[in-house]
């Protein structure tokens, strides 16, 4: 498989850059899916678009996540009932309470999470962003967090 297995912690930071594609591995079974996370042109909200892979190069809509959690669309042509579905949401809600086993993996492709540029910074492969979008990430977590303690 090409790209990285990304660390647990960076795994979530990278899924919701803005312009993810990633692989979910389960190393016990060989199954693996990949999916894209592509963020909302409305800059105000945190929503994600939730698409997988079923086809070379085709990506099929699943759902959203908003503020991390996944929710099943309406109009997805995938039950919500299909294995891919269900990978998906186990493993974003196991890596948010830090407990995603070892057997299961999360790849990137080797392309940055954000703006999807080729990484080619030894430390930006390690994490799946680039140098630039890493920055523009930290700062948006700062202000997160401090809107989160002022409202909060």
């Amino acid at each position: 498989m090409s790209g990285h297995k990304l660390n647990n912690s960076d795994a979530l930071k990278f899924m919701f850059a803005g312009n993810s594609t990633f692989t979910i591995v389960n190393t016990k079974t060989e199954n693996r899916f990949t999916f894209k996370v592509k963020k909302s042109k409305d800059k105000t909200s945190n929503l994600f678009f939730v698409s997988v892979l079923t086809g070379p190069d085709t990506y099929t809509y699943l759902g959203t996540a908003v503020e991390g959690v996944y929710r099943h669309g309406k109009k997805s042509v995938v039950s919500s009932e299909a294995q891919s579905v269900k990978v998906f949401d186990y493993v974003l809600n196991k890596l948010k309470l830090g407990k995603l086993q070892d057997f299961v993996e999360v790849w990137h492709e080797g392309t940055c999470g954000k703006c999807g540029r080729v990484l080619t910074v030894p430390s930006s492969i390690e994490n799946g962003l680039g140098p630039e979008c890493i920055k523009s990430l930290s700062k948006q977590e700062k202000r997160d967090k401090f809107l989160s303690l002022i409202l909060g």
